[in-house]
């Protein structure tokens, strides 16, 4: 009954969970690095006036979101915020280290930091080449649009690679970043702002979706979950908003065909075969050389990897929760679940192997690349500081909670989390 059980995991040639990575013929893609996903979720941007509007008539803003993966660049209408071109591309950074630590370790070295500093410059700059061939196209059609200004939203790391700041401070205790604030420059003759960050770990990436999310407007208790290298969270309203960061490995990017939206389902369907125990053990004849389910090869060594990457969300969770005093979770109204990951993510299997406690599955939203839109609504408007005010954020280290490690052992069983 178990093999046959595997078997009906599969379709044809198609896995049962698409990741949407285009291996199975007509399985869907759709742009979640460049795009925000949430249909409707906000229905129409403000309009301009004043001053704003005359400048803004056919103006554009070119969004930028640096992530330690990938780059993705948007070209938008300041005054409606339609999309009339996009750009993305893997970090060049890549070369030194998959992730942050890899490379604040690699910038040691000045010649390898410079080195960072011109690919990421070269990868923006290309970016914005397309951008103004674009423009130059549509001036040809007598619309009269200008690229007014470049707004980057990014990870704290990213930001201090791409300026050429130490980061130095931002790779041992107690993680001190050399600049936090907006910045406002010049690249390739080019205005260009940088929203400002909370934290070592939670920077303007996070802040962008904030902003993108109005959590800071809003009555109701939401959260925001990045889930990735760094899984980081937001919590709060427009009363009090706290946030933390936690280090979830390489689980929830994917190891080869093993990704992480995947690996939680498929973790889910054998818990529920029996395949698996709570304590995260393959049955036999697994434990040994894995399982092939759902297109995916599943090992011991991918179950460890996403044990302890959940269990650093849901210790998260718990604790932003206690921090907050929300004696219950059902206080919270709605969790967007911001990348790529989010986009794909079965909520329930999530829940049930405890991402996140049960009663949060039936009230998540995958808002796709929130950090993007939030650069744009940070930049649309050129007076940005009396517009869209950088909201204020508490960020607590969880590591230095009192009870951060049993939670986390806890966290561990692959149960759903109270």
């Amino acid at each position: 009954m178990t093999e046959k059980r595997i078997a009906s995991f599969k379709k044809g040639n198609r896995c049962r969970i698409c990741t949407g990575c285009g291996r199975c013929f007509g399985s869907r893609q759709p742009d979640v690095v460049s795009g925000f996903a949430t249909e409707g979720l906000f229905a129409q941007y403000a309009p301009l006036d004043g001053k704003d509007r005359e400048e803004a008539a056919g103006d554009c803003i070119a969004a930028v979101d640096i992530g330690t993966t990938t780059i993705a660049m948007q070209l938008r209408r300041i005054q409606d915020g339609e999309v009339l071109d996009t750009f993305s591309c893997l970090n060049p950074q890549r070369n030194y280290g998959a992730d942050v630590l890899s490379r604040i370790e690699a910038a040691e070295s000045t010649e390898a930091a410079e080195a960072m500093q011109k690919a990421v410059k070269e990868a923006l700059e290309q970016g914005i080449r397309q951008f103004r061939r674009r423009l130059s196209v549509l001036q040809l059609k007598d619309t009269s649009a200008v690229l007014k200004r470049m707004v980057i939203a990014a990870n704290t790391t990213m930001v201090h690679l791409l300026m050429g700041y130490d980061v130095s401070g931002l790779g041992h205790y107690p993680f001190k970043p050399q600049n936090l604030s907006a910045v406002h420059t010049n690249l390739f003759d080019l205005d260009t702002l940088i929203l400002p960050g909370a934290s070592a770990f939670v920077g303007g990436d996070i802040v962008a979706g904030i902003h993108a999310l109005r959590m800071q407007e809003r009555e109701e208790v939401t959260l925001l979950l990045d889930l990735g290298t760094n899984g980081e969270m937001v919590l709060g309203n427009r009363d009090r908003l706290i946030a933390a960061a936690t280090a979830a490995g390489p689980a929830f990017e994917g190891n080869g065909e093993c990704y992480g939206a995947d690996l939680m389902a498929l973790t889910a369907e054998l818990l529920k075969e029996e395949l698996l125990d709570s304590t995260g053990l393959l049955a036999e004849p697994y434990f040994e050389n894995g399982v092939d389910v759902g297109g995916v090869h599943l090992t011991q060594q991918y179950i460890r990897q996403l044990q302890m990457a959940k269990s650093a969300i849901c210790t998260g969770v718990r604790i932003l929760c206690d921090k907050y005093g929300l004696k219950d979770v059902s206080a919270i109204s709605t969790v967007w679940l911001a990348g790529g990951m989010g986009y794909y993510l079965n909520a329930r299997a999530a829940a049930d192997i405890g991402l996140f406690p049960e009663e949060l599955a039936e009230r998540t939203k995958a808002v796709g690349n929130a950090a993007l839109e939030g650069a744009f609504l940070y930049g649309r408007v050129q007076e940005n500081a009396s517009v869209l005010k950088t909201p204020e954020i508490e960020v607590f280290n969880l590591a230095e909670e009192p009870d951060f490690s049993k939670t986390y052992i806890d966290g561990m069983e692959l149960h759903p989390c109270k």
